[in-house]
């Protein structure tokens, strides 16, 4: 019988540790979903500050540029308006074939 008692004991104690282990390892995983999503997280502010800074590095540089071509159309309007009739000759011809 003591041999029965200690084999019920060893398998209650290995029912615990079992237990405790399942307990450690589901907090382990709680905690590296925790960290994966953060990283995620982190990753996505960095990008969307990235896209943001871009944009807004395009319009300025879009801005300077209108001005630009402004300023030439400005100084010379008659080249321009040439340039622009060869160029809607150009797109039409090329729009009908």
């Amino acid at each position: 019988m003591t041999e029965s008692k200690s084999a019920e004991m060893d398998l209650a104690a290995f029912r615990d540790d079992l237990a405790a282990l399942r307990a450690d390892v589901s907090s382990l995983i709680e905690h590296v979903k925790g960290e994966a999503t953060d990283k995620v997280q982190n990753a996505a502010e960095q990008i969307d500050r990235g896209a943001r800074g871009i944009c807004h590095e395009m319009g300025a540089e879009g801005e300077r540029s209108a001005k630009a071509v402004g300023a030439w159309v400005e100084k010379q309007p008659v080249l321009a308006l040439l340039i622009a009739l060869g160029v809607g000759y150009i797109g039409a011809r090329a729009f009908l074939r």
